[in-house]
């Protein structure tokens, strides 16, 4: 019931008022919105003016559901915003998305598995068409049936079922052992380590790499220099401190995530006694701070993983795909704030 002095509430627009102001049937005036079936151009052309003009605007879901089909959507899974690796990636999904007609949903696991599986079970229930997958957790044996009822499923960056999906990842074991050999050519022999928990593939291979370098220069790994399960950057400044307060410290650092590389220069005996540093992911003033950078190029990551996904949805056949983008070391040895090289 309307009060006095409200204004009425408008009714929206359908699909019949395009209909009647263009003079066709509901039924072409469905095929000019969507993209599908034989219009001519002159007649798509107006319908999308009337449709403009009357204010009309399309609900995929709806029509989606009377047709038994999925939305022009994409679900996008990522494993933590605070993390600048995701931003980018994104981005790289979005270029892609956009250009084929679909919007991105995205959710934010926030590093908490649990919550990763009920957002993923959130975004299949919005009857997205495919989902792309930045895994926190390790556990993905829900999904088996969903590829079955024609979603398509790419993880990105880490791919925790191995070679049975659809996924893209980077040269962690590679690209991380030409960091730590990097740290051995400038004379380094006792390098430590900071890692983030293990999740999907990734972690265990970029630990893989920094034990090559080691074995392959003729040294041992030396534990009392490890420090692993680093969430944030807290957890980083904490460990970098007790690292550089050892009786022995290390002499260089490497860190396997950029979040826990930007927590290591936060540390207070690092901005005392700073040390080469090289870190997996790039992050902003990384040459300023001369700490040097596995570059893992999350905006080109993001885009193969749209670009896959599209793929396994034209063609839903087919054994899982796999595409790898090289990560590349960026040598910073001139640092513009006295840290030395």
């Amino acid at each position: 019931m309307m009060t006095e002095g409200q204004a009425p509430r408008l009714v929206r627009p359908r699909m019949q008022d395009v209909a009647d102001a263009a003079g066709v049937s509901i039924k072409t005036v469905s095929r000019a919105l969507t993209g599908t079936g034989a219009v001519k151009e002159a007649t798509r052309e107006r319908i999308l003016a009337e449709a403009r003009r009357v204010g009309f605007q399309r609900n995929d879901i709806a029509a989606g559901l009377r047709q038994g089909q999925s939305m022009r959507t994409l679900g996008v899974m990522l494993g933590d915003l605070a993390n600048p690796f995701f931003p980018p990636l994104l981005r790289g999904i979005h270029d892609v998305a956009a250009r084929r007609g679909h919007l991105v949903i995205s959710a934010d696991a926030q590093g908490d598995p649990d919550l990763e599986r009920r957002s993923i079970e959130s975004l299949l229930a919005h009857r997205v068409a495919g989902l792309i997958i930045a895994p926190t957790g390790t556990d993905f044996s829900y999904l088996g049936d969903q590829t079955q009822f024609g979603s398509a499923i790419v993880f990105v960056d880490s791919n925790p079922l191995g070679t049975g999906a659809d996924s893209v990842i980077t040269t962690n074991t590679a690209s991380s052992r030409a960091g730590v050999a990097h740290l051995i050519s400038r004379g380094h022999r006792r390098i430590g380590y900071l890692g983030h928990p293990q999740a999907g593939d990734g972690v265990p291979k970029r630990w893989q790499g920094y034990a090559d370098a080691l074995a392959e220069a003729g040294l041992s790994v030396d534990e009392s220099i490890v420090r692993r399960d680093l969430r944030n950057e807290e957890d980083s400044a904490r460990a970098a401190s007790e690292l550089l307060s050892l009786d022995e410290p290390p002499t260089a650092l490497f860190s396997d995530n950029n979040r826990l590389t930007v927590g290591a220069l936060q540390s207070e005996v690092y901005s005392r006694r700073p040390v080469p540093m090289v870190g997996f992911d790039a992050f902003d003033l990384a040459a300023q701070f001369g700490v040097s950078v596995i570059d893992s190029d999350p905006f080109a990551v993001g885009r193969a993983g749209a670009e896959l996904l599209f793929e396994r949805l034209e063609n839903p056949d087919g054994p899982p795909r796999r595409r790898t983008i090289k990560a590349r070391l960026i040598v910073n040895d001139q640092p513009l704030y006295g840290v030395p090289a």
